[in-house]
C-alpha cells in the first residue's frame, strides 16, 4: 500500500501458466478486473466504488489506484462476496462461462448442472508441492440433507456440508465420522428510523427483549452462538455480553417501555419467504419481544416485495442474513436507506466510521470497538441475533484431514488441496 493510501501494487509471480499454457501478466489482472467491475452482479460492483483504475508497470507489476485513500481495499479483493476480484482469468479464453481457465492447481473437466463437478489435478501447477495425494476430485451436488447423509453413509461421498442445524446434531455422536463447526451465518434485525420504530427508547426495549440464547437453543438446537455485530473469529471485537442493549434484560426492556408511554405498541416485521429463513425464527423472536409487552406482527412476502421495503425503509422491522466479511468495517456500516441516513440520526457516527475505514492495522481493532460501542448505546443501525454453526462432516475411513476453514473465506481450493486421503 503507498504512504497516501492511494494505491496497491501487486507483485505477480513469475513463471505462472493457465491451463492453456497462456502465460499469467498483469494484462490477465487487469482484463479480470475489469471485467467482474463492467459485467458482474451489483454486488461486485459496489465493492469497486473506490477503485479508479488498474495500470501495469510492467509484465508482473499490477497496481490498483483508489478515488479516495484507504487501507481495507486489500480486505474488498479477499472478500467472498467479492470474487470478481479473486478470480484471475484469462482473455485468450472465450468459453470461460462454459469451460473456465485460470491458474489454480484443479483443471476443469466437466460439469453438468445439479448433478457433479469435476476437477483433475494440475500437474504443471507453480508449486508442486501444494498439490493433494489424488488425482481426478469428484463433487457431488446434493441439495437436501437426507440424500446428503444417505451418501455419506453409503461411503459414495467422504465428505458434506449439511443446510440444517438438526442434521449436524443427528450426527453427533458417531465415531466414525469427524465433526468441525465454524460460525458461518447470522440474521440480522433491522429496525427503520423513519417510523414507529424512530424511537430510540423502543428499539432499545426490543433488543434488550431479545431472546438470543432461545434462538441458538430452540431454532438451532444448540447448533450456534448468540451474537451481535461482528463474526466471532475476530477477536478484538466487543461481545454481546460487554455491548449496552444485546444482554437480555426483560425488566430493563418493560422499564424502557413503561417510562416512555410505549405500552401497546404494534409492529410490523416483513421479511423474504425464502431459505434460510424459518418461521419458528422469527416466532422465537415475537415471543421473546411479547414478555416486553411489544407486540410484533410477522409478515412474511415473497422477494420481490420485500426488496423495495427493504432498501427504501418501508417497515418497522426487517431481517436480512449475513455471511463473512473478510472486511470488518462491513458489520458496523449502515446501509443507504435501509433504515435511515446516519447524519439523520446519528451524526458522530460518520466520524467513527470514517476514522474506522482510515486505521492501520494496528488501530483498528480500538476504532472497530468504538463504532459498536457506539451504535449499541444508540441503538442503530441493526442488532445480530446468532451466528449459525456449519457442520464439516467427514468420513473418517476416507479422509484424514478436510479444512473448513474455506466456508469463511468462499476459496474451495484451500478444501480441495486440504483432503487427505485416509490411510
Amino acid at each position: 500500500m503507498a504512504d497516501d493510501k492511494m494505491s496497491y501494487t501487486f507483485n505477480l509471480r513469475k513463471g505462472v501458466k493457465f491451463h492453456n499454457g497462456a502465460a499469467l501478466t498483469c494484462a490477465d489482472v487487469k482484463y479480470s478486473v475489469e471485467r467482474a467491475v463492467s459485467d458482474g452482479i451489483p454486488m461486485v460492483q459496489q465493492r469497486a466504488e473506490n477503485l479508479a483504475e488498474i495500470t501495469c508497470t510492467d509484465d508482473y507489476t499490477a497496481v490498483y489506484h483508489m478515488v479516495e485513500p484507504d487501507t481495507t481495499f486489500v480486505y474488498v479483493i479477499g472478500d467472498s462476496t467479492g470474487l470478481g476480484f479473486s478470480s484471475i482469468l484469462t482473455s485468450t479464453n472465450s468459453a470461460q462461462g462454459t469451460s473456465p481457465v485460470g491458474t489454480g492447481p484443479f483443471t476443469f473437466v466437466s460439469y453438468v448442472p445439479g448433478s457433479e463437478l469435476v476437477l483433475d489435478v494440475n500437474n504443471d501447477y507453480w508449486n508442486p508441492s501444494a498439490l493433494p495425494d489424488f488425482d481426478r476430485l469428484h463433487v457431488r451436488i446434493i441439495t437436501e440433507d437426507a440424500s446428503m447423509v444417505a451418501a455419506l453413509r453409503a461411503g459414495e461421498v467422504a465428505l458434506i456440508h449439511p443446510t440444517s442445524a438438526a442434521t449436524t446434531a443427528g450426527l453427533r455422536g458417531d465415531d466414525s465420522l469427524t465433526i468441525d463447526d465454524i460460525p458461518t451465518r447470522t440474521f440480522w434485525i433491522h429496525a427503520s428510523k423513519v417510523g414507529k420504530t424512530r424511537d430510540d427508547n423502543l428499539v432499545k426495549a426490543l433488543w434488550l427483549c431479545m431472546d438470543r440464547q432461545a434462538i441458538a437453543d430452540v431454532v438451532y438446537m444448540g447448533e450456534a452462538v448468540p451474537w451481535s455485530t461482528a463474526h466471532p473469529l475476530v477477536e478484538y471485537a466487543l461481545k454481546p455480553e460487554e455491548l449496552p442493549n444485546y444482554t437480555r434484560d426483560v425488566a430493563a426492556g418493560k422499564k424502557l417501555i413503561a417510562d416512555n408511554g410505549l405500552e401497546g405498541t404494534q409492529l410490523d416485521f416483513v421479511y423474504p419467504t425464502r431459505a434460510p429463513y424459518e418461521d419458528i425464527f422469527f416466532e422465537v423472536l415475537q415471543a421473546s419481544w411479547a414478555e416486553c409487552g411489544i407486540e410484533v406482527q410477522l409478515s412474511p412476502v415473497e422477494q420481490a416485495v420485500w426488496i423495495p421495503k427493504l432498501i427504501n425503509a418501508d417497515y418497522d422491522l426487517s431481517s436480512t442474513d449475513q455471511g463473512w466479511y473478510s472486511n470488518p468495517y462491513r458489520y458496523v456500516l449502515p446501509r443507504t436507506g435501509w433504515q435511515a441516513m446516519p447524519d439523520e440520526i446519528l451524526p458522530e457516527l460518520i466520524p467513527a466510521l470514517a476514522a474506522l475505514a482510515a486505521a492501520t492495522p494496528e488501530e483498528r481493532p480500538e476504532a472497530f470497538r468504538a463504532v459498536q460501542m457506539l451504535e449499541a448505546e444508540n441503538a442503530y443501525p441493526y442488532s445480530g441475533t446468532v451466528y449459525t454453526n456449519t457442520g464439516h462432516i467427514y468420513r473418517n475411513d476416507l479422509l484424514s484431514n478436510a479444512d473448513h476453514s474455506w466456508y469463511l473465506t468462499g476459496d474451495k481450493r484451500v478444501l480441495y488441496l486440504s483432503l487427505t486421503p485416509a490411510d
